[in-house]
């Protein structure tokens, strides 16, 4: 099992859905575990021996042990009781990769040992969640395929302190992840927006290119090495490209019906990959799938715009 608990999500979540959910008595269930049944076995068998015995130590050892279950039953209990999940939401992703779900949890009063949370049988995180602070715990589910991936019911559970019981909860999760298509490399025929017959002539005013330096702008991944400012990343202001200015042009229309491909998937994959070439490459790009169209833009909002559409077609 994987353990990973965080203070903090090291990246904004998207889709949050705030639910502050505790967990109160008649949602938690507890029964003992397979240890827990022979521990009472054993008892019994103890408990026969020293009344045909009449051996007073038996006895005091039998109820001693006896105390022992019955305190181990209530502190299972008390290890999820009152636990609350704050909030759950996930960023975005390309099939084939792995949604994550992040988990803002309150413990309480108490501090809460061994506790395990997942969505799926694959990716189980057993973490110990810290008194008085809200605690992020982060669960992974594999994104097979395009559009909004819905997680099955959360589960938590725990065999605090001696695994002798097993108290679990089964929460609904209001909460998705978009997934993207997966971008794949393929032909398409490239039409400028001011070409279309219902476009109207529009100019992206600006390309990168190599004639004329026109200042500094934060890195993205995919930009060339050679244009990384390292002298500013030297000085600490941080990874910067240096970005020129060339000869304007047409917008790109990126269009469905131009991809030379019968797998309706595949053509989405397709476009997919000439949606984030024409993102790094700073071209501003409109796209047209059926149904829908997106005016020219660039940046991560338009981008992110584009690839929900594909995503939800």
């Amino acid at each position: 099992m994987d353990s990973q608990t965080q203070t903090a999500p090291n990246h904004p979540t998207a889709h949050t859905a705030a639910l502050p959910h505790r967990l109160k008595r008649r949602r938690i269930f507890i029964l003992p575990t397979r240890h827990g049944l022979l521990f009472m076995a054993v008892l019994g068998a103890m408990l026969l021996g020293s009344l045909n015995e009449h051996n007073n130590l038996g006895f005091m050892m039998t109820f001693l042990l006896g105390g022992i279950l019955f305190i181990s039953l209530f502190h299972t209990y008390r290890n999820l009781s009152d636990l609350e999940i704050l909030s759950a939401g996930a960023t975005p992703v390309f099939a084939g990769d792995t949604a994550v779900f992040d988990l803002r949890i309150h413990a309480g009063k108490w501090p809460r040992s061994a506790v395990a949370f997942a969505l799926n049988r694959d990716a189980t995180v057993l973490t110990d969640l810290p008194a008085d602070r809200d605690a992020w715990v982060r669960l992974r589910v594999p994104a097979t395929r395009r559009g909004m991936l819905v997680p099955d019911d959360l589960r938590i559970w725990t065999r605090f302190p001696l695994g002798l019981f097993r108290a679990w909860s089964r929460i609904p999760l209001p909460a998705a992840c978009l997934v993207y298509p997966r971008p794949v490399v393929g032909f398409m025929e490239m039409t400028s927006a001011a070409t279309t017959a219902d476009d109207s002539r529009i100019k992206s005013g600006e390309k990168s290119g190599v004639e004329d330096f026109q200042g500094l702008r934060a890195y993205q991944p995919g930009d060339p090495p050679q244009h990384i400012a390292w002298k500013a990343f030297s000085r600490g202001q941080g990874l910067l490209t240096k970005s020129f200015v060339g000869p304007s042009r047409d917008a790109l229309m990126l269009d469905l019906q131009r991809v030379r491909e019968s797998n309706p998937e595949r053509r989405l994959s397709i476009l997919c990959h000439h949606v984030l070439q024409a993102e790094r490459q700073r071209t501003a790009y409109g796209l047209r799938l059926q149904g829908t169209r997106i005016s020219p833009g660039l940046g991560p909002a338009h981008r992110h715009r584009c690839l929900k559409a594909m995503a939800l077609n």
